[in-house]
């Protein structure tokens, strides 16, 4: 996995992703838009859609979620 030295880009939209977060969680996602800004790091994100993850109780069906990027621990891309 590409850990937070290589992180998400504008390249890795639409994709299929797999993530750990800081939490630990752990999801699939399809990545739909990079948000970011150069004023600070907080509000630099991502919209996503969860395919599946280890904490099933925090899917709601037809939901896209934002994170902010520093909370991705990890990631490795798993097609487009």
């Amino acid at each position: 996995m590409n850990t937070v030295k290589n992180r998400i880009g504008r390249e890795h939209q639409d994709k299929r992703l797999r993530v750990e977060v800081l939490g630990g969680e752990i999801a699939e996602i399809k990545l739909l838009l990079i948000s970011g800004c150069d004023q600070h790091q907080e509000c630099n994100g991502i919209v996503y859609d969860i395919i599946s993850t280890n904490r099933s109780d925090h899917i709601k069906n037809g939901t896209a979620y934002w994170s902010e990027v520093v909370y991705v621990k990890s990631f490795e891309v798993h097609g487009g």
